[in-house]
């Protein structure tokens, strides 16, 4: 055995982000103009010099299949990667997951939240000790915090509390934060990481990290500089900029069709807008259909995954969301507050639908709402689950 694997588990199951995380995990979150989160987990990875990636996913979602050809990666030919279905407390699970690896070492990391960390140095410290597990706190902004704990261990000492906890039927809302506090307690070495870690505890703080990673430049500079993270959306054509398109103080990604204005906001993959159409202050994830004279202000439009349909996601001269930033939702917020609205995947609006600000739409084709004359959803109203 040689070598260490990264071992990434999932956050405890929560709304805070409405239906971002509704029927996908935040492994496949959207995130940064092109890339999904278990991107930036991979990243870490591959960089700190890993030789697997094994991904632990409480829920059932496409992130095997879109992580499938990340072995091939050329920047890192011998990383190997799992994903490893979990979606109950199962000991037993990690275990032959664990068994079946053949690293010496181990790092237990909270992967399905976006960060930039290099487990690389503190790797070397550990090596040099002789005590066994050591505890990472992360140092974010300057400083330590243990809010978000890692730990290197060897494979004996890890296999040795599973175990435990298999004898002893333990049961616990998030079980790899209970190994980690397991192996605390046998004793344990302590060392930091420089990290940059977001956990997007709502639907604003996600439209805000959007931008940051964008905008902000030591961010984008060292994605850009590493050529480590990779995205795995659809992107094998430039993105096609027709004759009435207009775009300013935009990030627009590969694959997208523009011939409308874009302004201060960012476009998927794949995203199609049609003439005339005006998207502003906005985030709009892959393969959203947005049709001519449509207006979308101030609003998060979630991705369209079944590329077969035709029908836009916005239908003609449909207007969703507006400048109106002292609006909360009236069901979420805490959640959705900022006058943004949150369009949910999948939907497909008609003609002439309005959408005010902070109003927060479920995933799954909702469109069924707007029948006869009903074409209005007020500000900080929503269309829940039936």
């Amino acid at each position: 055995m040689s070598g260490f694997t990264l071992l990434s588990y999932p956050v405890q199951k929560d709304e805070s982000l409405l239906s971002l995380v509704a029927d996908r995990s935040r492994y496949m979150l959207p995130i940064g103009g092109r890339f999904r989160v278990i991107d930036f987990t991979l990243r870490n990875s591959v960089s700190s010099g890993a030789v697997e990636t094994i991904i632990f996913n409480n829920h059932d979602d496409d992130l095997e299949s879109y992580v499938a050809g990340s072995s091939e990666d050329s920047s890192a030919p011998h990383h190997a990667i799992r994903v490893v279905p979990f979606p109950r407390s199962d000991a037993e699970i990690i275990q032959q997951a664990v068994s079946e690896s053949g690293s010496s070492y181990f790092v237990l990391y909270n992967g399905d939240i976006p960060s930039i960390i290099n487990f690389s140095r503190v790797m070397e410290k550990f090596l040099k000790t002789k005590k066994k597990p050591m505890l990472v706190k992360l140092s974010i902004n300057g400083r330590a915090t243990m809010a978000h704990k890692v730990v290197i261990t060897d494979k004996k000492s890890l296999l040795a509390v599973i175990k435990k906890s298999v004898k002893s039927q333990d049961s616990t809302p998030n079980y790899f934060e209970m190994l980690i506090n397991m192996l605390i307690h046998t004793g344990i070495t302590t060392s930091s990481v420089d990290a940059m870690v977001w956990t997007m505890k709502s639907v604003n703080e996600y439209y805000m990290l959007n931008r940051e990673i964008i905008w902000n430049s030591g961010i984008s500079d060292l994605l850009e500089r590493e050529r480590i993270i990779k995205s795995r959306i659809r992107a094998d054509r430039f993105a096609l900029l027709d004759e009435y398109c207009f775009i300013r103080n935009s990030f627009v990604s590969d694959y997208c069709y523009i011939n409308g204005t874009v302004e201060n906001s960012i476009i998927f993959p794949g995203v199609q807008i049609g003439q005339g159409a005006i998207v502003k202050d906005s985030i709009i994830l892959p393969f959203v259909k947005i049709a001519q004279g449509a207006r979308v202000t101030n609003a998060i439009i979630d991705e369209s995954t079944d590329l077969t349909d035709e029908r836009p996601n916005v239908g003609i001269n449909c207007r969703v969301g507006y400048d109106e930033h002292l609006m909360e939702n009236r069901a979420y917020p805490g959640r959705l507050h900022s006058g943004l609205t949150l369009v949910g995947k999948n939907n497909h609006f008609r003609d002439g639908i309005f959408i005010g600000a902070a109003c927060y739409v479920v995933s799954q084709s909702r469109e069924s709402y707007f029948t006869g004359e009903r074409i209005r959803l007020y500000d900080g109203e929503s269309i829940l689950p039936l």
